[in-house]
Order: structure tokens, then C-alpha cells, then sequence
């Protein structure tokens, strides 16, 4: 409900000197009673936020557009838009970013799908919607292979299937945490059958690095001369498919060389960001390769791009400085400017999936009477969207304060704080908040 703020009011003395003149009388002042000046009565600033918010309906990705159609006018022409999670496991969130999703598709012709997925996952969830090959449940990892993601994926799936879309969606996993087998094969088997003279070369350059690559935790243990031989081995591999091209007009040889190219480059990346032994060079060489990969998909791929993920890697700015000093929206947003819109997804109250001693469980939100989330869910609404670049009076000012800001992250931590002090107005362009979450869903798969 409204939280108000007591009138703001000014008491203005007002004298005067009267001067009162009569033939043969001396001039004199006369004090007169002040007189008690109220100025109109300001907004709280929780009716300035509902002043100036959208109400949001629904979270039904079946149901109209017509309380999300003012997206339409927030996000323009932008390239690139991230769509902010507050955390990996709330059913609300999950839900209501597939409707957005389906909005961006349908609505603004955005067709590449970038997600904080790792990128071999993300080839098997390409191929599933586009050819219904295997079971989209086994290829989302950690918190993702949940009942409203698996919703969302199903009807990518039945989206490219209408002949009537001839523009179809593509799938790219930009994550790079580690790689299985088939990652490498996709490349070696490419090379095998369209290009043998450098199948020995290709072979050889993965031989070691392909069962390295399986375990991050393991990987980190190699010696700094063996990571920077498997970069270079890596690099190599790039360089060999750099000049190979195949004939437009062959159709789906040349789409798949443009992911295997994609791919081999990926591989590189990621043997790169293992590179370093400082933690802070390692993240912001992950977050960078975020946004090098979702930049690869609009270059690539053509079209405009989601960049799926947690609010602190959407961002425009840091929210962690600790954990992450360089984040994959900022640098999209150095990089592009107005192009790259950046959406966060905040919520109050509830609680959300996690893991809990690598099972999952769900984690109760901390009550933070301080934060922007608590002023955020004292508006009226039960769900709206803020336009953060536009606000003005008392919202603005609180927007660009710093203040605590709810993160939910992946492990529940005992004595772990969830908040940090973020900006908003220097985080994201536009908020979308639900106030009330519950944990993410799974079922048992088929």
C-alpha cells in the first residue's frame, strides 16, 4: 500500500511595512501578522513510481499483449535487448520472461534466443527446435531444466515448425563453463566430411584438450603452460577454418559451417578465460565472451538478439563488485549504446529455487525494509513495468540512488547476503517487477 510522507511545507514570513501618510502626521512602519504559506502537497515517492508505472495484467504467455504493448515504444529499434532474472529458480519470473520473449518474437522480429546456458547445450536446444530431435529437459543444465523453461522451448519448437514464420528462431547457449565431447566432434566431424585436408591438424589441436575441457574444477588445476598450449592449439583450430567458405547457394552446408566456425571460436574462448589465476581477470573474460557471443549471433545469424541471464550479467553496470567487476550487459552497452536495452526483473517477497548441497531446494527472500525491492512492492500493483530512463520527480530520485537490491543466486549460503547496493537507474533501462515469486517448478521428465 501507499506509504506517506508528511506534508512538506514552508512558512513564509511576510511584513510589510505599511506606510500610512496623513497631513501633518509622522511616517511610520506597522508590523503586520505573518501569514502561513503551504505548498502543494508533494508525492510520496511510492505514488511517484505508481504514477508513472504500467500495470501488467497477466504473466500468461498465451493471453493478449495489450498490457506489454508499451514495450514496443521502450525498447525502439535497440539490437539487443537482456532480459534480467532476480534469480535462476522464480515460476513468476520464468513465466512471465517466456511472454516477453514471445512479445520480442512475434511483435519486434527478434529471432535470436542468447541464453546464460553453455554453448554445446545450446547447439542440442537448437537443433530440438528446429527438428524435435531429443528431449529439451536433459540439455538445459543447473537450474534451467525447470516446467517454465521447458514451456518456453516447446513453443520455440512449434514456432519454427509454421511454415508461415519463414524468419526462424535460433537457439545459442552463450555460456562457456565447460564443454562435453560433441562440442569438438561438431567440428572434427564438419572437417571429416567437407574439408579433409585439415582433419589431421583439427584432430590433434583437440586430442588432449577435448577430455580437459569436461570439468571446470579440474581444468583449473592444469599448469599455466598447459592451458596456454591448449589455447594455442585452440587458436589454431580458428585459423584453419578462417578462409574456408562453402557456396550460399548450398544451403545448409554453409549454415552449418557458420556454427562450426562459431563453435571452434567458442572453444578458443574458453581456453583463454581459463588462462588467468586472478579471479577478477577470469569473470570479466567470462562476462566479456557473453557478449562476444551474443554479438556473434546478430552478426552471424542476422536479426536482433535476447541476451537471457541473471539481472547482475544483464546489467548495464556492476551490481557485485566483488564477485563480478566487469559485466556481459556493460560491455554491450559500451559497445552499442542505445542499441542494447537491458530489462531487470525485481520481486519483494517468496521464495525460489536453489541448491542446497548440490540438490535443490528453495531459499526464502530476506525482508529488506531499505531496499528498492520493499519500495517496489509497497506499489499498489501487483505486477508493472517501469520505463527507468524516463522517471521523473521523486521516482528519479530514488532511482538513482544507491540502495540494497535483491540477488538471488544459484547456492543457498547460509549467512550470505542478498542484497547489494545497486543504482537502478544505473543498472537497467527498464524494470518489470512481480511482487510476490514462488520457486520454479520440476516435473519428472518424459
Amino acid at each position: 500500500m501507499n506509504q506517506k510522507m508528511l506534508n512538506v511545507g514552508m512558512s513564509i514570513m511576510i511584513g510589510a511595512a505599511v506606510i500610512t501618510g496623513g497631513c501633518g502626521e509622522k511616517m511610520q512602519n506597522k508590523q503586520v501578522e505573518p501569514i502561513l504559506v503551504t505548498q502543494p502537497d508533494k508525492l510520496s515517492v511510492v505514488e511517484s513510481i505508481q504514477s508513472q508505472a504500467i500495470e501488467l495484467k497477466t504473466i500468461d504467455p498465451m493471453q493478449p499483449y495489450d498490457d506489454v504493448m508499451p514495450l514496443k515504444d521502450m525498447i525502439g529499434n535497440a539490437t539487443y535487448v537482456g532480459l534480467g532474472e532476480a534469480s535462476h529458480g522464480s515460476s513468476e519470473i520464468f513465466t512471465m520472461k517466456f511472454r516477453l520473449v514471445k512479445f520480442l518474437v512475434t511483435e519486434m522480429g527478434y529471432t535470436n534466443f542468447g541464453i546464460e546456458e553453455d554453448w554445446g547445450n545450446g547447439l542440442k536446444l537448437n537443433e530440438y527446435i528446429h527438428t524435435g530431435k531429443g528431449d529439451p529437459r536433459q540439455f538445459l543444465k543447473l537450474l534451467y531444466p525447470n516446467d517454465e523453461m521447458v514451456a518456453m522451448v516447446e513453443w520455440m519448437k512449434d514456432y519454427n515448425a509454421d511454415p508461415a514464420h519463414k524468419q526462424k528462431i535460433q537457439f545459442i547457449g552463450l555460456d562457456l563453463k565447460s564443454f562435453e565431447p560433441a562440442v569438438f566432434q561438431k567440428v572434427i566431424d564438419y572437417v571429416k566430411l567437407h574439408h579433409p585436408e585439415i582433419r589431421s591438424e583439427v584432430e590433434e589441436s583437440y586430442r588432449e584438450l577435448t577430455g580437459a575441457a569436461v570439468s571446470l574444477s579440474e581444468y583449473m588445476k592444469l599448469t599455466p603452460e598447459k592451458k596456454k598450449t591448449f589455447n594455442a592449439n585452440a587458436a589454431k583450430v580458428v585459423t584453419l577454418l578462417e578462409n574456408k567458405t562453402e557456396q550460399m547457394n548450398n544451403g545448409n552446408t554453409a549454415k552449418e559451417l557458420v556454427w562450426v566456425k562459431g563453435t571452434a571460436k567458442v572453444i578458443e574462448n574458453f581456453t583463454a578465460m581459463m588462462i588467468p589465476s586472478d579471479y577478477a581477470q577470469l569473470v570479466t573474460l567470462h562476462d566479456q565472451y557473453l557478449a562476444d557471443h551474443a554479438q556473434w549471433a546478430q552478426q552471424t545469424l542476422g536479426g536482433k538478439t535476447m541476451v537471457w541471464g541473471h539481472n547482475i550479467h544483464v546489467a548495464k553496470g556492476v551490481i557485485d563488485t566483488e564477485m563480478y567487476p566487469k559485466v556481459a550487459g556493460q560491455f554491450l552497452k559500451e559497445r552499442f549504446g542505445d542499441q542494447y536495452v537491458a530489462i531487470g526483473t525485481t520481486t519483494t517477497k517468496g521464495k525460489f529455487t536453489a541448491f542446497s548441497d548440490g540438490k535443490l531446494a528453495t531459499d526464502t527472500i530476506q525482508q529488506n525494509v531499505s531496499s528498492s525491492n520493499y519500495k517496489l512492492g509497497e506499489v499498489p500493483y501487483e505486477m508493472f513495468m517501469l520505463d527507468v530512463r524516463k522517471l521523473t520527480n521523486q521516482a528519479k530520485e530514488w532511482a538513482q540512488k544507491k540502495q540494497p537490491f535483491f540477488d538471488g543466486i544459484a547456492q543457498i549460503i547460509p549467512d550470505r547476503t542478498q542484497y547489494y547496493d545497486a543504482a537502478l537507474s544505473e543498472q537497467f533501462d527498464i524494470l518489470l517487477h512481480i511482487r510476490e515469486t514462488n520457486p520454479s517448478q520440476f516435473s519428472q521428465t518424459k
